[in-house]
């Protein structure tokens, strides 16, 4: 899981609009085109849901990792018909049981407005339930969130504490802003509280 954790998030700070899903690709209905091979590939790599009804199921039973799968699917159009809100509603819904790959997916689709409204103060808000949980993604997208001030207010200072942890937990693109923001990271970033 943490090989995904680092997958996921440079795949996140990146953005997934620059990876041709954005809003404008993929509305739900007819005429929308199927997915991409590497829309496939990214889901895949972050993890989707092969069953859907036992996904529906054990989502509908608490299961919060399926919740978060099942958005997968609805998000980049496996098995389903893209469909950015419902992936959010599930992102929701599996970050409020605790995954927090949930919370830092439900905050992406409010930073990159995909089939939600871009809300920025949200994104923060999900970050910061993901960052809470020593996700290191979260961290991340959170720590540039406070470092330009988008649904915040501008605090340099907690965003470089934040890549620092981020980087102590793997993310290779939380250690390159640490040290463009002040030095590299301390050894001991993972352990740094906040």
């Amino acid at each position: 899981m943490h090989t995904l954790a680092r997958l996921g998030g440079a795949l996140l700070i990146l953005g997934f609009p620059r990876l041709g899903c954005g809003p404008s690709e993929g509305a739900a209905g007819a005429g929308s085109a199927a997915p991409s091979a590497s829309v496939i590939t990214i889901a895949a790599g972050i993890g989707f849901c092969e069953s859907l009804s036992v996904c529906e199921k054990e989502c509908a039973e608490g299961s919060s990792d399926r919740c978060r799968r099942l958005g997968v699917n609805y998000e980049f159009g496996h098995g389903v018909d893209v469909d950015g809100a419902h992936a959010t509603s599930l992102y929701e819904k599996s970050c409020g049981m605790g995954n927090a790959e949930g919370c830092l997916s439900a905050g992406r689709m409010y930073e990159f407005h995909h089939g939600v409204a871009k809300d920025d103060a949200k994104a923060v808000a999900f970050y910061t339930r993901g960052c809470d949980q020593k996700d290191a993604a979260s961290c991340a997208n959170l720590a540039i969130m406070l470092e330009s001030g988008r649904g915040c207010e501008k605090d340099a200072p907690r965003a470089r504490e934040l890549f620092a942890r981020a980087c102590g937990q793997g993310s290779s693109l939380a250690c390159a802003h640490a040290k463009t923001l002040g030095g590299a990271a301390p050894p001991d970033a993972a352990s740094t509280p906040r």
